[in-house]
Order: C-alpha cells, then sequence, then structure tokens
C-alpha cells in the first residue's frame, strides 16, 4: 500500500526529534526512511514553503521555531500512541506504525482519552505494592487533568443478595476526577429525573457528614475523602476508592426519606 503524503512528512519531520538519532541531511533521511532522495528533497522545500523548515544551509537543514513546536506536538502524540497500543498488547512494529497514522488523525478530544488512560497505567503501576492510600495521595501523584472513572453506589446491607443501590441509577456515569496542582475533587452528575431529585449529597470525612457543593445539578466532593484498597495484580489491578454518602430526595414539602450509600470510584 503506498504510503500518503502526509505519512511520509510526518516520518521526516520525526528525523529532527534528538531522540531518532538520524543524520539530518537529504541523504541521511532517504536512507533512514528507505526513500528516494528526490522524494526527501520535495518534503523538505514543502517544509521550507512553510514556515517550518530553515533550507538555506541545503545540506544542513533546521526547524524554525514552528518547526520545534510542530516536532514537539507529533513527537509527544506518537510516544503516547506508541506506550498505549504496547500496553494493549500490539507488536512493537505495529504499535510504531499505527501510532503515526493515528498521531496524525486522531482529535484533541480523542488524545486527550488517551493520555487520560496512560496516565491511569502509570499511577496503578506506581500504587502495584500499596495497599491501602487515601485520595489526597492519589492526586498528589497524577497530572494535571479530568480523568473519567466508572463507580458504584452500594447499599449498606445486601438486601436480597442485591448489594447495589437503587441510587446509583440517578446519576450519570462514569464520574469525573478534575485534579490541579495536586488536589483533586469529584463531579457527580445528577439526572434530575421527575420521581426523584436528589437536592443534596453528603459525603461522611473526619467523624461527621459535610454538605457537597452543588451547582447546575452537579456535586463536588473532595477527593481526599476517598480511602483506596488495592485489589488484584497486574493487568487485573483495579484501585477501589470509597467514601460514606448521605443523598437526600425532593427536597420540599413531601421529602422522600433519606438515603445512605458507600460511594465507590474504580481506578
Amino acid at each position: 500500500m503506498t504510503e500518503s503524503p502526509d505519512l511520509l512528512r510526518l516520518r521526516v519531520l520525526l528525523c529532527f526529534d534528538p531522540s531518532s538519532r538520524s543524520e539530518c541531511t537529504v541523504t541521511g533521511i532517504a536512507r533512514t526512511l528507505g526513500q528516494e532522495k528526490y522524494s526527501i528533497s520535495r518534503i523538505l522545500k514543502y517544509f521550507s514553503e512553510k514556515g517550518i523548515m530553515d533550507t538555506s544551509n541545503s545540506r544542513h537543514p533546521v526547524l524554525t521555531e514552528k518547526g520545534e513546536e510542530l516536532l514537539s506536538y507529533y513527537s509527544e502524540r506518537v510516544s503516547t500512541l506508541v506506550n498505549h497500543l504496547l500496553y494493549e498488547g500490539v507488536d512493537i512494529e505495529n504499535a510504531r506504525s499505527d501510532a503515526l497514522s493515528m498521531a496524525l488523525y486522531n482529535s484533541d478530544q480523542s488524545m486527550a482519552a488517551i493520555r487520560a488512560t496512560e496516565e491511569t497505567y502509570r499511577i496503578k503501576y506506581e500504587f502495584r505494592n500499596r495497599k491501602r492510600f487515601s485520595g489526597s495521595v492519589l492526586c498528589r501523584r497524577l497530572r494535571d487533568g479530568t480523568y473519567r472513572f466508572p463507580f458504584v453506589l452500594y447499599r449498606e446491607s445486601s438486601e436480597n443478595g442485591d448489594n447495589i443501590s437503587e441510587d446509583n441509577r440517578e446519576f450519570s456515569h462514569p464520574a469525573t476526577l478534575v485534579v490541579k496542582d495536586g488536589t483533586g475533587h469529584l463531579e457527580l452528575l445528577s439526572k434530575r429525573q421527575k420521581e426523584r431529585q436528589c437536592c443534596e449529597i453528603q459525603y461522611f470525612d473526619s467523624g461527621s457528614f459535610i454538605t457537597a457543593e452543588k451547582s447546575a445539578g452537579i456535586f463536588t466532593i473532595p477527593a481526599d475523602v476517598l480511602q483506596f484498597v488495592n485489589l488484584g495484580a497486574g493487568t487485573g489491578e483495579v484501585l477501589h476508592g470509597s467514601v460514606a454518602l448521605r443523598l437526600c430526595f425532593n427536597c420540599g414539602e413531601d421529602p422522600l426519606p433519606d438515603s445512605s450509600a458507600i460511594f465507590t470510584l474504580l481506578v
């Protein structure tokens, strides 16, 4: 299958990454990529026209500031994607090849999701030997960003063999964990169902229940109240972060009884 022009341009650009150890001349790049020299010359001319490269010294072309920014952008994408594909079981050759195409065409939103997944893999590996830790410890190790994790609201005691709370359906899944400067908070979005509308959540912290902040149906809970337990090992490792909650529905003249549940985040 013929390689697309965009893909070949990306491969040429990546040759200018110092870590590639490529000889950044027409002959050197052609030899590294297994391409004809006229094809490489044409691409370097294209880069020059786009302000990506300075070819005033034809024997030693160099990237401009714009070119360096573009190189940094795509190098990070390729590295992230290769690591992601390797973790998912793709062999190294296919991972490198597929990562180039994905780096070119993946949207910023898709890349953000993949980076968050990669960060989750990293943090699970880092915590592989820690059986218990707090949410504050987790957030101090996570990079700034927005993460989405599945969660379950469990009953405090099982009923007829079912330990999942009915209130689990009252919220949109997954939960959002926002981390900035080593501090994090959880965001839970109420579905605002007609029959039952959650108007208050209280979370347990330091011996008492504290009312969570609420705005536009989103409840905010500080991540440091979560207590994590590390279960499983390897690819089956799951970090369970839990906190006791009280939920109040239909505040007003005819409120329903408060409900209790154990919120468990699955990382």
